[in-house]
């Protein structure tokens, strides 16, 4: 099971999309950091987080000692020149220790990522995740993918667009299949 270790936007992004209880079917170990936890500061959003947090879903992890000391070192080394704050780092440290994926819509952070070899995605992997699944219908993913898109005018909004078209498209082929009954 591949585990993936989610920034705040990340978690942020899913509850606005209505697509954070469905991540409980994907076969992902999701993991975040109690540094991550404690800047979510909308209640509903927390209360959303903790449940998966309850059920399993979502582990919560904290940093080492040695972990907290790279961090900090890491953040005077970026002074002056990259805006990543101490929770961006943290996350990426976890991500790189634990050899696992990071989830984040930072580009900053992606790309000091991916600089470090560390393998970085954002919420679109999920989404496309979620609808290879077949979790949710096509219908029903082009709809969170439309409440993401107003939720947040960071994301790449021109591939959000196109898997939007895909999914109305590949839906009305759906509905355009002959009925059983017939």
């Amino acid at each position: 099971m591949e585990i993936v270790v989610n920034d705040t936007n990340i978690l942020i992004d899913l509850y606005n999309a209505g697509l954070l209880p469905h991540c409980k079917s994907l076969d992902l170990d999701f993991r975040t950091l109690d540094v991550v936890m404690s800047e979510i500061e909308e209640k509903k959003q927390l209360e959303a987080v903790e449940e998966l947090v309850s059920d399993g879903t979502l582990r919560v992890d904290s940093l080492s000692p040695n972990q907290v000391e790279r961090v900090f070192q890491m953040v005077r080394e970026y002074e002056g020149y990259c805006n990543l704050s101490p929770e961006d780092i943290s996350v990426m440290v976890y991500a790189k220790d634990n050899h696992c994926r990071l989830l984040t819509g930072d580009k900053t952070l992606r790309a000091k990522a991916i600089i470090e070899n560390i393998q970085v995605s954002g919420v679109l992997y999920l989404t496309d995740l979620l609808s290879e699944a077949h979790i949710l219908s096509y219908a029903e993913m082009a709809e969170s993918l439309e409440l993401l898109l107003a939720s947040n005018s960071r994301l790449p909004r021109k591939l959000i667009q196109e898997r939007i078209s895909r999914l109305r498209e590949a839906n009305v082929g759906i509905n355009l299949l002959p009925n059983d009954d017939d």
